[in-house]
C-alpha cells in the first residue's frame, strides 16, 4: 500500500510537469536563478545586481539551497521547464514518504498509511511540487526534523543536519530550531548548523563571493522578509488559511474554447474535516500533532510582510496526521471510507485547477465555490 501511494504521488507530480514551457508565478525569481546558478553567475545571489532579462528577477531574498537542489534537474533534464521542477517534483514525493514515517510513530500503521495518503490527495501540496518555488523543499526540511526528533531523538547528529538544511532552504527553520534545539546541546547543534548553513554558499564563494559581501547579504535579506510592505491581489492574513478564503491564482492560459488555469488551492475537504480534527487531536492531548500544525503557522500572526495561503504549506501535513489520528480513535469503518471517498472526489474534481488541464469555458466557474477563490 506505502508503494501505491507513493508511486501515486510521484505520477501525479510527474504528469505534463513540463507545462507550461515557461516560468509561471514565482518562478521568475527561483526558476530563473536556479539555470543562473547552474551557468555560474555570481550575480545571481546577490541583492545589488538586476537582471538583464526583462520580466524575471534574482531570487536572492531566500538561502540557496532549494535552488542549488533544483539545479540537479536542470543538469540532468537539460534547461527546460521539465529539467527545473522535476527537482520539486521529486521531493514533493519525499515528503509523503515523511509523513508517513512520522505518522507510523504516532498512531497504528494503517492510519499512517491513511495519513500519507490523504497528503498525497492534497492540492496545495500538489501545486506546490509541481512549480519551481522554495516552499516544499522546506517543507521536506521541516518534516525531517520532525522524523529526527520522534524517531531518532538521541541522534543531534541527524537532527542538527536536518536543521541546518532547513535553514539553509529558508529562514522558517529558526522556528524549527527553537521547537527542538532547547532540549539538545544547543551549543554543538548551533556549531553544525551554522557550518551547513555556509557550505550553502560554496557556490558563491568559489565564484569570488566575499564575506562581507556575504554578511551584506544576509542583513539585505532580513530587511527585505521583515520590511516587504508591498500588496498583492492574491495576498491573505494567516488566520483565514485554514478556512481557506483567499487561494492564489498561479497561471492561466486563455483559448478560443477552453481556460487553462493552475490554483493554489487546497482540497476543501480535508482542509475542512481537518479543522475539528486538529481540536480533537488537541482534546487528546496528541501533542507532536498540535505543536507541528500550530509551530509553523501562529508565528504568521506577528508577521510583518505580505502573505500568501501557501505559507500555511507547512502545517498541512499535521493537518492530514490528525484527520487521519481522529479516525484511528473512533474505528469507524464506514466513517473513514466515507471521508476518504469524499477526499479522493474532490481530488479528481479540482485536479483540473491544480495541473493547467485545459477546460471547458463555461465549466470555470464550477470550481470557484466560494467568491474570494475568483
Amino acid at each position: 500500500m506505502f508503494g501505491l501511494i507513493i508511486a501515486f504521488a510521484l505520477l501525479t507530480r510527474l504528469w505534463n510537469l513540463n507545462l507550461p514551457t515557461g516560468y509561471y508565478f514565482d518562478e521568475v525569481y527561483n526558476a530563473f536563478t536556479t539555470q543562473e546558478f547552474v551557468k555560474g553567475n555570481k550575480d545571481a545571489y546577490e541583492w545589488s545586481h538586476t537582471s538583464a532579462v526583462a520580466g524575471t528577477a534574482y531570487g536572492w531574498t531566500h538561502p540557496p539551497l532549494a535552488k542549488i537542489i533544483a539545479s540537479l534537474g536542470i543538469l540532468t533534464f537539460g534547461d527546460n521547464s521539465f529539467g527545473w521542477r522535476v527537482g520539486s517534483a521529486v521531493i514533493g514525493t519525499l515528503c509523503i514518504a515523511l509523513i508517513y514515517l512520522i505518522a507510523k510513530e504516532l498512531m497504528p500503521r494503517p492510519y499512517a498509511l491513511l495519513a500519507s495518503l490523504f497528503a498525497s490527495l492534497d492540492g496545495l501540496m500538489l501545486v506546490q511540487s509541481r512549480i519551481n518555488m522554495n516552499d516544499i523543499y522546506a517543507l521536506f526540511f521541516i518534516l525531517l526534523c520532525f522524523y529526527a526528533f520522534v524517531a531518532h531523538r538521541k541522534n543531534i547528529l541527524f537532527l542538527s543536519i536536518s536543521l541546518g538544511l532547513l535553514l539553509a532552504t529558508k529562514w522558517t527553520g529558526l522556528y524549527a530550531l527553537a521547537l527542538f534545539g532547547w532540549r539538545k546541546n544547543i551549543f554543538a547543534m548551533l556549531i553544525m548548523i551554522a557550518g551547513i548553513y555556509l557550505l550553502s554558499y560554496s557556490q558563491y564563494f568559489f565564484l569570488g563571493g566575499s564575506l562581507s559581501n556575504f554578511w551584506e547579504l544576509q542583513k539585505q535579506m532580513w530587511w527585505y522578509n521583515t520590511g516587504l510592505n508591498a500588496t498583492h491581489t492574491y495576498q491573505s492574513s494567516w488566520w483565514t488559511w485554514p478556512l481557506m478564503i483567499r487561494t492564489v491564482w498561479y497561471y492561466v492560459d486563455y483559448q478560443k474554447q477552453t481556460i487553462a488555469n493552475i490554483y493554489a488551492l487546497g482540497n476543501p475537504i480535508l482542509w475542512w474535516l481537518g479543522i475539528p480534527a486538529i481540536l480533537y487531536t488537541l482534546y487528546k492531548r496528541q501533542w507532536l500533532i498540535v505543536i507541528g500544525y500550530l509551530a509553523f503557522w501562529l508565528p504568521w500572526a506577528r508577521a510583518p510582510r505580505i502573505m500568501f495561503l501557501y505559507h500555511y504549506l507547512p502545517s498541512i501535513p499535521f493537518l492530514c496526521m490528525a484527520l487521519a489520528y481522529s479516525l484511528s480513535q473512533f474505528k469507524n469503518r464506514i466513517l473513514n471510507l466515507t471521508i476518504l471517498s469524499l477526499v479522493i472526489l474532490s481530488f479528481a474534481y479540482f485536479f483540473p485547477i491544480w495541473t493547467g488541464i485545459p477546460i471547458p469555458k463555461e465549466f470555470v466557474s464550477q470550481y470557484f465555490w466560494l467568491p474570494s477563490w475568483r
